[in-house]
């Protein structure tokens, strides 16, 4: 496959940064990007690597895809259950695969040619293009990963083709799962991060429709616009459709779908911007946009942009001065026109709306077409002014709108009487006191999910109504959410912010254990110490024992407040083992997963004899003290030796094995003396009383 792949004017949508974000072509760090979304109970997935040399052997190695079950209903897996979803690695398909779908789709001509081209040189027809001169001067393998990309990104079946796309029908309802694109390359090539991607069947979502969508009827010409900024990561193309029936039909304007153009104007508006021919004047066309996602869904449809071209009035007036009377309540509006559009010029129009894109009506319908100023009366507490250029043959020309506005610098009361509430879903339902202030336009509304950190505004605009509906995760340590609301009138005057108002999640998360420390018998009693579970909900720490080999339940002897650590179990039976083990309540009656249990044995209460043969002989020219011992008590299990120098307590010093019976003591000072105290300890736990000898060393 020899080719060279033109670009015309209507595919000049061609952008480096594909709608993965990707960053600009060069040495990145190798990872995979991706994306799913829930489609007809099905977890579609695209995904795409974020360098050339990555792309290159991937398109040699293929990928995997593994699905790790993470989320059971409420039950957080664990272990998580991973499953291999293809056998044989994801590769773009065979060269002869693409032949029939090259013959329909100018993309999937693209990613062939990218894939399998023994040649791959991009012109532009009509060039100018700083974006294409760049990539004309690039690697050809940077064209080819670029172009390859694109052309994924416009068309999903193009994806499915290069192997950058993955449809999964197996999902059971009520989990989540975690997808893991890992490319089978060797590591010994590259080391490269996988992409990850976290969904379940009950993450649907619709997709939006298309914003700010406006146009602007001329002569035999249409000029529409709209922002593809706001839903980028939604959408990387649209379809424009016109009707010419009032609505009844929509026809597509472009055979391709429109994409954003890569030139610095475009990128800096946000907008994109389309110029259609109208058949004739004088009669009324509808267009409307829809996205296509990366996964080729076609969103819905925007508003209607509605219109008619018309011959007539070609020159705007332009509004140059606006002033206030004395008084404030008459406004004086002065503006300019050009003289060569006198000729085809009827009257003007001073029109008023409430907001810069409201509905305009005229206050002052007709002003002779020689005056260029008018008086307009009873202004209102907010005004945008536009003046009309009516046309002899009925067409209009505005101005842009001019804002008049009185004097006033009194903002709204402090919003009170905040309140609210959050499910178990995480919905907040948020209300507070109405202001009564006449030109109160409406609030904006703030939340934050740490008392001290700075609060984020969650309203788009300012909102009318004293109500607002917010969702908020509950599956997160932080176990608290803070709101304020602010209020503004129609000068954008603001209040102050009412009251903070603090919220508390509802709690599904279990607390962290408690952690035993040490624990030993004494006295007939049974002592327990551990360390507190570090949750900050929890309240309590639960302590259970059962008999050790036997198959009754675990009983509650004692639960304990959260601050405290220790607890001493008085009611066991001597020469009995134990099982002992702990868990954490929180504020919400949540337990924590029970500690792993610990194993204690009680002596018995009879007293074994003392060891009666416990010498200590001192030899200075060996520089050691002999200490030896005979004890013949049947259940021995070690031997306990404790020492201490003339004036100390003695402290553990050795522990021997029953069938030892000397140790030779070499860490010694010269006139020191020693005492030493030897302890036998039987397998029930009991203690024989402590032998003691005394020697000057």
């Amino acid at each position: 496959m020899k080719t060279k792949i033109i670009l015309f004017l209507f595919l000049a949508g061609f952008c480096l940064k594909s709608s993965y974000a990707q960053q600009p072509i060069g040495d990145d760090t190798p990872a995979i990007m991706v994306r799913a979304r829930v489609i007809n109970n099905t977890v579609k997935l695209r995904w795409a690597p974020n360098t050339p040399t990555l792309w290159k052997y991937a398109n040699q190695y293929g990928y995997y895809i593994e699905r790790h079950t993470i989320l059971r209903g409420d039950v957080i897996l664990e272990p998580r259950e991973i499953k291999r979803l293809n056998n044989a690695p994801i590769k773009p398909r065979p060269m002869m695969e693409w032949e029939s779908f090259t013959e329909q789709n100018d993309m999937a001509a693209i990613a062939a040619q990218a894939l399998y081209g023994e040649d791959f040189e991009v012109d532009m027809q009509e060039g100018g293009n700083p974006m294409m001169q760049i990539l004309n001067q690039a690697q050809i393998l940077e064209q080819r990963f670029a172009f390859a990309l694109y052309a994924a990104d416009l068309n999903y079946g193009v994806a499915e083709f290069s192997g950058l796309a993955f449809e999964d029908v197996s999902l059971i309802s009520g989990e989540k799962y975690l997808y893991k694109i890992i490319p089978a390359i060797p590591i010994e090539k590259m080391t490269i991060k996988p992409g990850v991607a976290y969904i379940g069947l009950s993450d649907v979502k619709n997709l939006p429709k298309p914003q700010e969508f406006v146009g602007v009827f001329k002569d035999h010409n249409v000029l529409l616009t709209w922002n593809y900024k706001i839903l980028e990561s939604q959408y990387n193309s649209y379809i424009l459709e016109r009707s010419s029936d009032q609505g009844s039909t929509f026809q597509q304007v472009s055979k391709e779908p429109l994409t954003p153009l890569s030139d610095p104007e475009i990128q800096n508006t946000g907008r994109m911007v389309y110029m259609d021919s109208l058949p004739q004047n004088n009669k009324e066309y509808q267009y409307r946009i829809k996205g296509i996602s990366p996964f080729g869904e076609v969103g819905p449809a925007s508003v209607l942009v509605k219109g008619m071209g018309q011959k007539g009035q070609y020159f705007n007036p332009a509004i140059i001065n606006t002033s206030l009377s004395k008084d404030q309540k008459s406004a004086v509006i002065t503006w300019e026109f050009p003289e060569e559009g006198l000729e085809g010029l009827s009257h003007f129009q001073v029109v008023r709306a409430d907001e810069v894109k409201g509905h305009f009506v005229p206050v002052i319908s007709k002003i002779d077409k020689n005056l260029r100023s008018a008086i307009v009366p009873d202004i209102q507490i907010i005004n945008y002014y536009s003046v009309t250029a009516v046309g002899l043959d009925g067409s209009k020309r505005h101005s842009f709108p001019a804002m008049v506005q009185p004097d006033d610098a009194i903002p709204p009361l402090d919003p009170r009487g905040l309140i609210g509430e959050i499910d178990s879903t995480g919905v907040v339902t948020l209300q507070w006191t109405k202001n009564l202030e006449p030109d109160l336009l409406g609030y904006r509304v703030f939340r934050a999910n740490l008392e001290g950190e700075e609060f984020t505004q969650i309203t788009f605009k300012p909102i009318p109504q004293n109500t607002i509906t917010d969702t908020i995760p509950i599956k997160t340590l932080v176990k608290k959410v803070y709101y304020k609301v602010q209020a503004f009138d129609k000068r954008y005057n603001p209040s102050g912010f009412s009251e903070i108002l603090e919220l508390k999640r509802p709690d599904i998360i279990p607390p962290t254990p408690p952690v035993f420390t040490k624990f030993k018998t004494e006295g007939g009693k049974v002592f327990l110490n551990w360390i507190p579970s570090s949750s900050e909900d929890a309240t309590k720490t639960l302590i259970y024992r059962k008999e050790k080999g036997k198959a009754e339940d675990w009983q509650l002897i004692a639960d304990k407040d959260i601050s405290i650590k220790s607890h001493a179990d008085t009611y066991v039976k001597e020469s009995t083992h134990y099982l002992y083990t702990l868990l954490t309540m929180d504020e919400s009656g949540l337990e924590s997963e029970p500690v792993r249990p610990i194993s204690i044995s009680t002596p018995t209460s009879k007293v074994k004899p003392e060891i009666s043969r416990f010498t200590a002989t001192t030899n200075r020219e060996l520089k050691h003290i002999l200490l030896s011992w005979n004890y013949r008590e049947k259940g021995v299990t070690e031997m306990q030796l404790f020492k201490a120098k003339e004036g100390e307590q003695p402290t553990l010093y050795r522990v021997f094995e029953n069938d030892e019976k000397q140790y030779l003591d070499s860490d010694l000072l010269i006139n020191t003396s020693y005492t030493y105290l030897l302890q036998a300890v039987f397998d029930n736990g009991s203690r024989s009383k402590m032998t003691k000898e005394e020697i000057k060393y």
